[in-house]
């Protein structure tokens, strides 16, 4: 860290799983450890959240926001009161719900906002209007983060200044170590034989249909698909699977914690995206040294090349399956191309620089020494935000005996 510690407050509504969540994860625990004051506020509508349970057994302090139907009001008077009971340096928005509510609140506060578009997902009408006013509420914010290329041109080509949009790819830990084949295998129940990993969110723009489509090509094989998250379109791709004939070739586990950290259990890893930014699992992937297949979809082809991997076009289930054969049919090459995209992941996609680049970036936007910032009204009346279920691991109060700095 150079310069004085920053105080972040990253915003989000955490879906149970995704690359938004172990984005903010990574970034809250690694700028916490570099000596940095980072907060999050997660929104919420359920009674627990995985998000939530994951970030404070990391000891990352969460604030939680009951936000019943994720209605408009509580977060508004909650994401106030956390910017007016402390001195905070940087609010970091994830997502278009906290990028069209609380940019503009940062903005009236004269607090310096950043948000991070981590891809475009949309695949009906409603998510496409959802986008748009993101796009339109992004604008106000001091600057904005594209995860890839494909991500900044269309954040851009949407009006945003090209002098606030910055390019910082995703990345992941390299120093980590991956649980055992073998043991990893045990911990997800999988029988001997060829084993197949897809994880992701089960919702139409990751194209888990897709993958089940390819898997009809590839019965001949002792092989079976494991599909690692959860999502709207599970039960739908379960009875999809059976009408395909494929069910006895697929494993449908849920959710699993630190999945990442099993991804060895697989001979090869695949991604059958339609849309997307930088995929966190992509980069998991690479820093497990397992062979990987995926779509030639948004930062994918910045991320990994021929060299480091077997990439096909979307929407193509045949060539998809073909990959995966040629993949697990020559394990030699398989092994050259994984073992070169570790050595990319390391060289490009390392943790350290990554913070690095977010750190400089909020540095960037500071105000000067003596310009104006928000400082809370004496008498202010103290708000609470509660949590559900069970207290929060940091305090939530607005009032003026609150530290200021």
């Amino acid at each position: 860290m150079i310069g004085k510690p920053l105080s972040i407050l990253h915003v989000l509504a955490p879906a149970e799983v995704g690359g938004l969540e172990t984005v903010v994860r990574l970034l809250a625990a690694g700028h916490s450890a570099m000596g940095h004051l980072v907060e999050i506020a997660a929104v919420l509508d359920m009674a627990t959240s995985p998000f939530v349970e994951e970030a404070r057994e990391r000891g990352l302090c969460v604030h939680v926001i009951d936000s019943p139907a994720r209605s408009l009001r509580p977060e508004r008077h909650a994401i106030r009161a956390l910017l007016a009971g402390r001195r905070v340096d940087v609010l970091h928005s994830h997502g278009y719900r906290s990028d069209i509510l609380n940019i503009g609140i940062a903005r009236g506060m004269r607090v310096p906002s950043v948000t991070t578009f981590h891809g475009f997902t949309a695949t009906d009408r409603k998510a496409r209007v959802y986008e748009w006013l993101q796009l339109r509420g992004a604008r106000r914010a001091s600057a904005i983060v594209a995860v890839s290329a494909n991500v900044a041109d269309r954040v851009v080509a949407s009006g945003a200044r090209p002098e606030s949009v910055h390019l910082i790819r995703n990345a992941a830990n390299c120093d980590s170590s991956p649980v055992a084949a073998a043991t990893a295998r045990e911990h997800l129940g999988l029988a001997p034989g060829l084993h197949l990993g897809w994880v992701g969110r089960l919702s139409a723009e990751k194209g888990p249909d897709v993958m089940l489509d390819a898997m009809r090509y590839l019965t001949d094989l002792p092989l079976t698909l494991s599909f690692i998250g959860d999502g709207p379109d599970r039960s739908a791709l379960m009875e999809r699977a059976g009408r395909l004939n494929v069910a006895e070739h697929v494993q449908f586990h849920g959710r699993v914690s630190n999945a990442a950290s099993l991804l060895q259990a697989f001979d090869l890893v695949a991604l059958s995206s339609r849309t997307e930014g930088t995929p966190m699992v992509i980069l998991e992937a690479m820093a497990s040294e397992v062979p990987i297949v995926a779509t030639r979809v948004g930062g994918i082809p910045d991320m990994l090349s021929a060299r480091q991997a077997l990439l096909v076009d979307p929407e193509n289930p045949e060539a998809l399956a073909s990959a995966i054969r040629a993949a697990l049919s020559d394990r030699q090459a398989s092994t050259e191309r994984a073992a070169r995209a570790r050595a990319r992941l390391v060289a490009e996609f390392g943790t350290q620089s990554w913070l690095e680049q977010y750190e400089a970036l909020y540095r960037s936007i500071q105000p000067p020494s003596d310009g104006v910032r928000f400082v809370p009204l004496p008498g202010r009346p103290e708000v609470v935000i509660p949590a559900k279920g069970e207290a929060n691991a940091c305090s939530t109060k607005t009032g003026p005996n609150e530290p200021n700095a």
